[in-house]
């Protein structure tokens, strides 16, 4: 299968394709497949070195300034090469599901650097398996789906260093891991069907429960409800350039042995690099939610 499809980025012209090519097989019980994909990322790429005014040197015209808090968005261009592998075993009764994928031109933020942005190779993967298993207590006739997956990402490139007042670099984990959990079960000749779903991030040690009910109460009315309740670390702190000497020595700080150099010297906030540090779900780790849906078929 091949597929192109149009760009229409704010900075890339739309003659610009994103293409896609996937081989697929089947051998028995194996499935497998080949992707390549070339697009454009799709979180926009801060880039600092813009021109600016000093504003301590009003005589001088505008100029770039290392380490300045000042940007231009882009959207770099990334070529991905994955492939998946699906096996059902026989005797385990248990799917099992592999994939991984490598990116080239992702582009993060980077305190150590004079634009505060670098680019990594990334390479990512998921491994994943399901299983049906009877709790005779719980249902007789009826298997509870068991399905668990574990997500895992590298950054290549991966750069930080101890400043004088706390790390410095990329603030995304060079190695981090997220794994997701599932069961679910059917009840009242599959009518009501509960489950519960839970995912953990290790690095930012933060986890999400989220167990829901769905049930057809009949042809045409239909009710879920369910809670998203998260636990862990909450927000964290990682530095965010608002110790960088763009303007020497005019704006260093004493932490700054050289004070006409522009780095930082690693003052951390919350915002907004230290949202990196907390993952997906750390920071939503105030957004615990009750949801209830009531549906209705014509």
């Amino acid at each position: 299968t091949i597929g192109i499809r149009q760009a229409n980025l704010p900075n890339n012209p739309v003659e610009n394709p994103e293409l896609g090519f996937k081989l697929e097989g089947v051998k028995g019980d194996l499935n497998f497949s080949v992707n390549y994909f070339t697009y454009f990322q799709q979180l926009p790429s801060l880039r600092g070195g813009i021109p600016a005014d000093n504003a301590f040197t009003p005589e001088v015209e505008s100029q770039p300034f290392d380490h300045l808090i000042a940007f231009d968005i882009d959207f770099p261009r990334i070529d991905m090469l994955g492939g998946s592998l699906d096996y059902y075993s026989e005797g385990l009764d248990t799917a099992f599901r592999f994939e991984g994928a490598y990116t080239k031109g992702e582009e993060f933020a980077n305190t150590l650097k004079p634009r505060l942005f670098s680019e990594s190779d990334v390479v990512r993967w998921v491994v994943g398996a399901d299983k049906n298993i009877f709790i005779r207590p719980l249902n007789e006739h009826r298997a509870f789906l068991f399905s668990g997956q574990l997500f895992g990402q590298h950054l290549l490139d991966h750069e930080r260093q101890q400043g004088a007042l706390g790390e410095i670099g990329m603030p995304d984990h060079e190695n981090n891991y997220i794994a997701t959990g599932l069961i679910k079960g059917w009840f009242k000749n599959d009518r009501v069907s509960p489950q519960l779903l839970v995912a953990h991030d290790f690095e930012a040690k933060a986890t999400v429960l989220s167990p829901s009910v769905d049930w057809l109460i009949s042809d045409k009315w239909r009710l879920t409800a369910g809670l998203n309740v998260k636990t862990g670390d909450g927000a964290q702190k990682f530095d965010d350039c608002r110790s960088c000497n763009p303007f020497g020595p005019f704006t260093a700080t004493p932490a700054h042995v050289d004070p006409f150099a522009s780095g930082s010297v690693g003052l951390s906030g919350f915002e907004p690099l230290g949202r990196f540090q907390a993952g997906p779900i750390g920071m939503a780790q105030q957004e615990d939610s009750l949801f209830v849906n009531v549906r209705y078929s014509f």
